[in-house]
């Protein structure tokens, strides 16, 4: 999607290159298709066609698993890959992955149809993954075998909801920086960037944040710093401000902390917004800057719908009309506190229409908030990911793990990549503990104390 252009993703997608051509294994890339409900809940609406991909190389008649990989807010592009196809292949399982709905090529309707987003819903998005494992385990597998499931950050949220919702379906599920928390007013988000940021750095941005207040604020500076970013002048303040903080955020978040803080320390005393946005672009590339995603205009304006699917225009409407995860900013915040709770409603409502607001406590009721009702049920976090704040952040029990990579850089779904030799030891012992416990789920070994990788956790908000 919208920060899909960058060195952060480049990077993850050469270390699957790395992984494949050192294992000799090569993902499936060919594309198959499920007549999915459009409804769960209302069979007369219809159907559509809902993309998948398989990959049964490691499958044999004696094979008794297999695994249901869940792709989220994104088009997908094959079968599982990175750590759950290692996983996967030596236990010899089937590995299946289906693209989520309103995703990539599975469209129930065209996202410039507003009334159908209706059916953009948490529980059609489990209906659709469990007649997806109905089908694949009498049409194409044709026996019965032990099933797990496995996501990482909304699909991780996905990946446990699917444990509780259809419990007898899957003996595991693999939740890595599940987001299961639906938080209305996140704060938290940016009180956990502060907290591992180091001080210079932190002020640093905070600096260039406040530079952009100021300018955006004087007529005579405005179009000129909004051109060294790249961003349209229909940005409002707050579209720019959240891109603005997302950009440093996501750098945070998926382990480029050091890189962030290396290049904006010592900060230009002339030409910030040029050192800062060379930062972000070379992170997430030169149209993040000018993404839909972050602006109102383009957002409620079918002018501009043929940007909205690598905005990720899918993602903001789940957000604004369930999920919410609105990153506020407050008195003192790393973000402005102009990126209030406020203005995330007035722009789902502005693009999805007045009656749009993501009820997060009926949410949570439902699912279980920061404790869903699962066992079975591995939680993975890394100590520098701001979305732990919203994931289980202790275990629930013995049958609910919460594993903790800590180290400078444990980030976002890390133990989802390709192993690397440069690995640091924390994320190679959470991958342990993912195998371990795994293991003893799909009963592939006895009972025994799984030894977890040693940590000590901050609490922040």
């Amino acid at each position: 999607m919208r920060a899909r252009q960058g060195s952060v993703y480049k990077d993850s997608v050469m270390a699957l290159q790395w992984n494949a051509a050192n294992s000799g294994w090569q993902r499936n890339m060919t594309v198959n298709y499920f007549e999915q409900l459009i409804d769960h809940s209302n069979a007369a609406l219809g159907t559509f066609q809902q993309r998948w991909w398989g990959d049964l190389s490691a499958f044999t008649n004696q094979s008794e698993y297999a695994m249901l990989y869940i792709n989220g807010e994104g088009e997908a592009h094959g079968s599982p890959d990175g750590y759950p196809a290692v996983y996967g292949r030596n236990i010899s399982a089937a590995m299946f992955g289906l693209e989520h709905r309103y995703y990539g090529e599975s469209m129930p309707a065209p996202l410039t149809n507003r009334s159908m987003l209706n059916y953009l819903t948490v529980e059609n998005a489990l209906a659709d993954l469990e007649a997806f494992r109905l089908y694949l385990q009498a049409t194409v597998l044709k026996k019965e075998v032990k099933w797990f499931i496995c996501g990482g950050s909304y699909s991780g949220a996905l990946s446990a909801w699917s444990k509780a919702t259809y419990p007898a379906s899957y003996l595991a599920a693999w939740s890595s920086s599940g987001v299961v928390n639906a938080r209305f007013d996140y704060y938290a988000f940016d009180g956990h960037i502060v907290s591992v940021l180091p001080a210079v750095c932190e002020k640093a941005i905070r600096s260039v944040f406040d530079q952009f207040s100021a300018a955006y604020d004087d007529p005579t500076q405005r179009a000129a710093m909004m051109a060294i970013f790249g961003t349209p002048a229909y940005f409002t303040k707050e579209d720019m401000a959240w891109m603005l903080a997302d950009g440093s955020a996501m750098a945070v978040q998926y382990g480029s902390k050091n890189y962030l803080c290396d290049s904006i320390v010592p900060l230009s005393k002339t030409n910030p917004f040029e050192q800062y946005a060379t930062i972000i672009k070379a992170l997430w590339g030169e149209s993040f800057t000018s993404s839909c995603y972050y602006s109102t205009e383009c957002l409620s304006n079918a002018q501009y719908s043929d940007q909205w699917a690598a905005a990720g225009y899918a993602w903001v409407y789940q957000c604004c009309s369930q999920l919410a995860y609105w990153q506020s900013g407050y008195p003192n915040s790393l973000r402005l506190d102009v990126i209030t709770t406020d203005y995330y409603i007035n722009q789902c409502r502005s693009a999805f229409g007045q009656n749009t607001f993501p009820d997060t406590y009926t949410f949570n009721a439902k699912f279980g908030g920061a404790t869903p009702n699962a066992t079975n049920v591995i939680a993975l976090q890394g100590s520098d990911d701001p979305w732990q704040t919203a994931g289980v952040q202790a275990p629930l029990g013995p049958n609910y793990p919460e594993v903790l990579a800590q180290c400078n850089g444990c980030g976002h779904c890390g133990d989802l990549m390709s192993p690397l030799p440069t690995d640091p030891a924390s994320l190679t012992a959470q991958r342990e503990a993912i195998v371990n416990y795994l293991d003893l789920w799909l009963g592939r070994q006895q009972q025994q104390q799984v030894q977890l990788p040693k940590s000590k956790r901050n609490k922040f908000f």
